[in-house]
C-alpha cells in the first residue's frame, strides 16, 4: 500500500512542476478534442441522470451572485450587439430550441385572479418568434 501511495505522490509532484504543466495542458487539449464526441455523450448522460441537482446548484449560485450574473448578461447583450456572427449563431439557436419545444409553449395557459377572473396569456407562436428575431438585430 505504502508503494500505491508513493506512486500517487510522485505522479502528484512530476504535474507540479511548471515545465510539465505546459505539457498536461497541451496533452489534455489535444485529447479533449480528439474525444469532442465521448466528452459530449459524458457530460450529456451526466446531466439527464442530475437534472434537478444542477438546476438547484445553478439557481442557488445565481441568487448568491446577482452581480455577475448581471454582468454576465451585459457582456452577452454587447457581444450580441456587436458581432454579427455570434449573433446569427443565437439566432440558430433559438430557432433550433423553439423547434424543439413549440408544442410546450404555444398551449394556451389561463390564469385565475383572486376574484375568479380568467386571464389569457400570451403564447408564443412561430409569427412571434420570426418577429422577435428580427426586431433584436
Amino acid at each position: 500500500m505504502s508503494n500505491e501511495c508513493e506512486c500517487i505522490d510522485s505522479g502528484k509532484k512530476w504535474r507540479e512542476k511548471p515545465e510539465n504543466k505546459e505539457k498536461m495542458k497541451v496533452y489534455l487539449k489535444d485529447w479533449r478534442e480528439k474525444n469532442k464526441d465521448k466528452l459530449k455523450e459524458q457530460r450529456k448522460k451526466y446531466y439527464d441522470s442530475n437534472k434537478d441537482k444542477i438546476l438547484d446548484y445553478t439557481q442557488k449560485w445565481r441568487d448568491s451572485n446577482p452581480e455577475k450574473v448581471k454582468q454576465y448578461y451585459e457582456k452577452m447583450k454587447e457581444k450580441y450587439k456587436n458581432d454579427p456572427e455570434f449573433r446569427e449563431k443565437q439566432k440558430q439557436a433559438y430557432k433550433k430550441w423553439y423547434e424543439k419545444n413549440k408544442t410546450k409553449i404555444n398551449k394556451p395557459e389561463t390564469d385565475k385572479t383572486e376574484k375568479g377572473e380568467k386571464i389569457s396569456q400570451t403564447t408564443c407562436t412561430d409569427s412571434n418568434v420570426a418577429t422577435a428575431t428580427s426586431q433584436s438585430s
